[in-house]
């Protein structure tokens, strides 16, 4: 029998906790849908480069096949530029001579994608910003984590471990993305307090399983005793622990996020003295940006800053969340029903 999501767990997703900021509030004018009934809405996305990706994409796709079955969207386009910066530039520029209603942007630059979100907010275009976030504050709402808190969750986990000292080594994600500095800012700002807390190396592996084998491999090559691995999660951190495995070296904590394949991993291991933790970024994020976007295109309030809460799986939870039933790539945090998580992965 395949194992179904918790109702309580999708319910809270779906009510996913907005706080609004100060700056940028308001509640703008509702706009008249399109002459077909609906709202048209532009996807932005500049990658789908590892599993998360996939999902997100596949988590929008079926929050707007929603909407449009309901008649609150007449039309939606979603693009990907392969992180690359121009072409993105261009794919939104596109959206504003389409006249989308709404543009939802997970950017590839945060200073480089400012100005044409910009340039769509004087068209009179309501602009989210979520996941990976433009500088600029002249958008409609950004929408996500507090990335900040996420990179501080793990490294003051992994500093609790270890008492305060030892040797690690760190696997950033995306470099030149807000997260992966957000996320980084948040670990530095705890290893700070911790000055026998000695980081050996770091390596940007983009949340890539296969990038981060190599740079784990890399380190266990290097350096002949690693106490903690501090990861930015994605995949990264179930190749770590592979690595450590097949090098025959002793199970170390390392932080990690909400992939199916590393909490199946972290389950296989936890008799063996291996322990994580998961802060969740869900993929269901692009169907709460698309959601925030339809409430301010109905003129209800939004604010600059609409936050999603920040769940963390630890081993007293793992078993509420990891699915055995499901591929290594099956992000577990997720509004999809079943059907279109078999759709996804089966």
């Amino acid at each position: 029998m395949k194992k179904k999501l918790r109702p309580a767990f999708a319910a809270a997703m779906l009510a996913l906790l907005c706080v609004f900021g100060l700056s940028g509030c308001g509640i703008k004018d509702a706009v008249t849908p399109s002459e077909s009934g609906g709202y048209v809405i532009g996807f932005s996305n500049f990658s789908a480069g590892n599993s998360w990706r996939v999902q997100m994409e596949a988590e929008f796709r079926a929050r707007a096949d929603k909407l449009v079955s309901d008649g609150v969207v007449s039309q939606y386009y979603m693009t990907n530029s392969n992180n690359d910066v121009n072409k993105q530039i261009a794919d939104i520029q596109d959206m504003i001579q389409k006249k989308c209603d709404a543009i939802i942007v997970t950017a590839s630059s945060p200073d480089a994608l400012s100005p044409v979100c910009e340039q769509a907010m004087a068209a009179g275009i309501v602009v989210i910003s979520f996941d990976n976030f433009v500088t600029a504050d002249d958008v409609t709402s950004k929408v996500g984590v507090d990335e900040t808190e996420f990179g501080k969750a793990g490294a003051q986990w992994l500093a609790d471990q270890l008492g305060g000292k030892g040797s690690i080594v760190i696997l950033d994600g995306i470099a030149g993305t807000s997260t992966d500095t957000m996320r980084k800012n948040g670990a530095m700002s705890v290893f700070a307090k911790y000055p026998e807390l000695k980081i050996l190396g770091e390596a940007h592996a983009g949340w890539d399983y296969d990038q981060a084998k190599t740079a784990a491999e890399g380190f266990l090559a290097q350096f002949p005793k690693i106490d903690g691995v501090w990861s930015q999660g994605g995949d990264m951190t179930h190749a770590a622990l592979d690595a450590f495995v097949a090098a025959g070296r002793p199970l170390v904590p390392m932080s990690g996020e909400a992939n199916n394949g590393l909490l199946k991993a972290w389950k296989q291991n936890l008799n063996k003295g291996f322990d994580s933790i998961a802060p969740c970024d869900p993929t269901s994020i692009s169907a709460s940006a698309l959601d925030t976007a339809v409430n301010a295109l109905d003129g209800k309030l939004v604010g600059l800053h609409t936050v999603i809460s920040l769940p963390v799986i630890t081993s007293d939870t793992l078993d509420d969340y990891v699915r055995m039933d499901l591929p290594d790539q099956f992000w577990n945090y997720t509004i999809l029903t079943p059907e279109q998580i078999d759709a996804l992965y089966k």
